[in-house]
């Protein structure tokens, strides 16, 4: 290679294979020029807040000082050169930027003097390893080449800033680096001689430690990495000691994503989404005999520290669970058994623990007619990923009372979950269904389907357990409730949004992501709840109407071949006309899932192509995104993005349990990572 970290000669801000110190091969990816991108990658692993690494090279957003939400903004100059005498921060110099999180590559040449630039900078985030995924530090390694005809001394000025912690603090730390305080600066020198056209390496750290927090609810935590590690010094030198071995672990893993079957945007789009752990995980210690959760300590992830500060919240973690259930159960594990805490005397399961951070203020009565149920299927979920009998009789019986609670939710008594919007009177919220300012009225598609596979899965709960009483329960309110959704919902050509018969209305409408049902059983490997011929016709009117009608994935509604339907209850973020990005992943893991991988493959890569190349956002990713010019409408780094790590457990044809199974992509990325 004649560039360090990677070689800089393909054209920017589209897709190109890469070639990349620690990788044998080139790798797809894509290479941003800096000062475009919006939003730089986070360094930062589970629970330990981040910093921005910006497309200009500044620290941008920060977390890691305790300033959850909001984040503090940086927006500084980490480092800065100087070179024949000429002051040069990093952010003076043109940026080609290539990350694949958790690690970032830049390259910069400065005009001012022959001096060129490498920077690799990573936190590990290591699947199967959680404890090593905790690190409260981000790691350097700069490469310094003189490009001039005569020796060159080039000094490192690093610089954070951030108020003296009650406990803890922050350090710059390496070989030759030295670290002061002067008030809210803590600064970090260094030094390199270079001869005339030499390289030279130099390694650092910068790591913190500030292990108290409160969140907004004033209650005193103590973070995971508090526990693990004694002081800052402590965390830095197990940084600099482990180095190497914690990023071949990091290149290893993604070496498996880069090398499986699937298109490159696909192993990009896996990459980089799972920057949301960094942004948007809490991992508290359990410190004191009177705390209910795990010894391992107690894991969320909110909808978005940066967008919408909910923690938890249900409806999001159901599409964005996935790299927490496939990679550390056992935190999953944790935020399961918090919900089952918090879960109140008729069964309900709480929308969330609190807000914006608060951990211990659960929020009831918000889109209850979706949470117990979805929780159940999580429980199920657990279940088929770790096969442990244990955690699965743990959780039952919360699961078996989170399901009996939504029967009181049957306004009709014909089996299915009827709607329970709160709005009054020309108002929009709360709907308490995902699309939460679109009230819908009756039954929906949506939710009574997401009900259908919330009875396939208790009813599979039951049996695994031998509650034959309780499996034969859902059965009968399963078949009873399949044959009314077919009667009050199924018009011919597709599963209209809502019906309620009781009042002579209904929404002929195309809902992108009316299959939620099939989603659901196909992601839980159980018995489709709908008929195949009919989820097939409603793809195809899915196809025509809701793809047909945008380049950026699907709508999320549409009346008609190629038509956008506005809900007309936003004028800004209407939920009808435009594309949310998790909903309709979902959709067309639902085409791959019937074998159309064609249709499933287009609609997910247009939508993550708009994130990625048309607003260069792959790390602030969006919630909705217009379904007119794939611009952002709404909502910063969103949880429920992260279900595109389902993606490639519905292209292989297969469910939770089958894509944990040994030998498969899971099991390879595993073994890379942990080095077995």
């Amino acid at each position: 290679m004649t560039r360090w970290p990677f070689e800089d000669n393909a054209t920017h801000n589209s897709w190109s294979r890469i070639r990349a110190t620690g990788f044998c091969v080139e790798v797809p990816g894509c290479i941003y020029d800096g000062a475009r991108l919006d939003g730089g990658m986070p360094l930062g692993g589970l629970g330990t807040g981040y910093i921005n690494l910006e497309g200009d090279g500044r620290f941008g957003l920060c977390s890691a000082l305790n300033d959850i939400v909001p984040p503090r903004k940086l927006f500084f100059d980490w480092l800065t050169l100087e070179a024949e005498g000429v002051r040069l921060p990093l952010s003076s110099a043109p940026i080609s930027y290539f990350g694949h999180y958790p690690v970032a590559d830049l390259l910069a040449e400065f005009r001012e003097v022959p001096l060129a630039l490498g920077l690799r900078a990573f936190t590990p985030l290591i699947p199967g390893d959680a404890a090593a995924s905790n690190l409260p530090a981000a790691l350097f390694e700069l490469a310094l080449t003189n490009r001039g005809d005569h020796a060159m001394r080039v000094s490192l000025e690093l610089e954070m800033r951030a108020p003296e912690p009650k406990t803890g603090g922050l350090l710059w730390a390496g070989e030759g680096v030295t670290c002061s305080r002067a008030g809210e600066r803590v600064s970090g020198a260094a030094a390199v001689e270079l001869a005339a056209g030499e390289t030279r390496h130099i390694r650092f750290v910068l790591a913190w430690y500030l292990p108290n927090w409160r969140d907004s609810g004033n209650e005193a935590h103590v973070h995971r990495y508090g526990t693990r590690y004694s002081s800052v010094q402590d965390v830095a030198e197990h940084a600099l000691e482990h180095y190497d071995t914690l990023l071949a672990r990091v290149l290893g893993w993604q070496a498996v994503l880069y090398g499986a079957e699937m298109p490159g945007w696909m192993a990009d789009a896996l990459v980089q989404g799972l920057y949301s752990l960094a942004k948007n995980t809490v991992w508290i210690a359990k410190t004191r005999h009177d705390e209910w959760w795990p010894e391992d300590g107690w894991f969320t992830h909110n909808e978005s520290h940066t967008g919408c500060p909910i923690t938890e919240t249900m409806v999001c973690r159901m599409h964005g669970h996935f790299p927490a259930l496939f990679f550390f159960p056992e935190l999953e594990y944790s935020t399961l058994v918090a919900f089952r805490h918090f879960q109140i005397a008729d069964g309900e399961i709480p929308f969330s623990y609190g807000a914006p951070t608060s951990m211990r203020d659960p929020r009831y009565h918000c889109q209850h007619p979706l949470n117990p149920g979805q929780y159940a299927q999580m429980v199920w979920r657990l279940w088929r990923r770790t096969g442990n009998r244990a955690k699965l009789e743990a959780l039952y019986d919360s699961a078996k009372r989170a399901i009996r609670y939504q029967y009181s939710l049957d306004d009709d008594g014909d089996g299915l979950i009827n709607e329970q919007a709160h709005v009054g009177p020309g108002e929009n919220w709360p709907a308490n269904q995902f699309y939460d300012i679109w009230p819908w009225q009756g039954t929906s598609a949506y939710v009574a389907g997401t009900w259908l596979a919330t009875l396939t899965c208790g009813e599979a709960l039951a049996q695994a357990v031998g509650d034959e009483a309780f499996a034969a329960e859902c059965r009968e309110r399963l078949e009873r409730g399949k044959q009314a959704y077919e009667d009050k919902l199924w018009n011919g050509a597709f599963y209209r949004v809502w019906a309620d018969p009781a009042n002579g209305e209904q929404l002929d409408v195309s809902l992108g992501n009316q299959l939620m049902a099939e989603w659901c059983t196909s992601v839980a490997g159980l018995e489709a709840a709908l008929p195949p011929e009919h989820v097939a016709t409603a793809l195809d009117t899915v196809w025509e109407w809701n793809v047909a009608a945008t380049p950026y994935g699907a709508v999320n509604a549409a009346q008609g071949p190629a038509e956008r339907y506005a809900s007309g209850y936003s004028l800004v973020n209407d939920f009808g006309e435009h594309t949310f990005v998790g909903e309709n992943l979902c959709t067309a893991m639902t085409y791959l899932y019937r074998g159309e991988r064609e249709r499933g493959l287009e609609v997910a890569k247009r939508i993550y192509e708009a994130i990625a190349l048309k607003t260069l956002s792959p790390w602030n990713q969006r919630c909705l995104i217009s379904s007119y010019s794939g611009l952002p409408v709404w909502g910063d780094d969103y949880y429920s993005n992260l279900a595109v790590w389902a993606l490639p457990m519905a292209l292989a044809g297969q469910d939770v349990a089958s894509f944990s199974a040994p030998g498969g992509l899971l099991a390879k990325l595993l073994a890379a990572a942990n080095h077995k």
